[in-house]
């Protein structure tokens, strides 16, 4: 009787255990990084002459992304961007990939605008997704990127997260 008793009450506690593992699971916070990144392709198409969109760009970058709140979310992640943009100064969309030392990823949207010099990028960032413990992470922020010399940029990103 002991047993069955015993059985029933650590089955009881599993269950319970596994009920409210979800709820711990749940983050939500603020992030704020720093990354580099270099051009890894860019292909550049012209319109006719005197069209005032100029040309239509397309690109991919390659880096790592440092959090500056001293968490361990995303600190040191490769950083993967694929980018748009038109010859009228708009990042016409942008695809980024957060990639964890163990894997998992996070997954954003960007639009936004070059500077008037040329020499950056302002705009908003979107997180749509994610693997592993950022399955369903949503959120949305800013980024702020800077050109170091041709074909490496510098950016800053800041964003409000939560997890499932």
């Amino acid at each position: 009787m002991l047993k069955k008793l015993m059985g029933a009450a650590l089955a009881a506690l599993i269950l319970a255990a596994l009920a409210v593992a979800p709820a711990l699971a749940a983050e939500k916070g603020k992030f704020k990084g720093k990354a580099v990144l270099k051009s890894v392709s860019a292909t550049s198409v012209k319109t006719a002459d005197g069209h005032p969109g100029a040309a239509l760009m397309v690109g991919e970058d390659d880096g790592v992304i440092f959090n500056e709140n001293g968490s361990e979310f995303l600190d040191n992640a490769r950083y993967q961007v694929t980018w748009s943009a038109n010859g009228a100064g708009k990042v016409t969309g942008c695809y980024k990939t957060f990639t964890a030392a163990n894997g998992d990823k996070v997954y954003a949207e960007c639009f936004g605008a070059f500077n008037a010099d040329g020499k950056g990028a302002v705009g908003t960032v979107k997180l749509v997704g994610g693997t592993g413990k950022y399955q369903g992470i949503r959120g949305d922020g800013t980024f702020k990127v800077a050109v170091v010399s041709p074909g490496l940029v510098w950016d800053i990103l800041e964003w409000s997260y939560e997890t499932p």
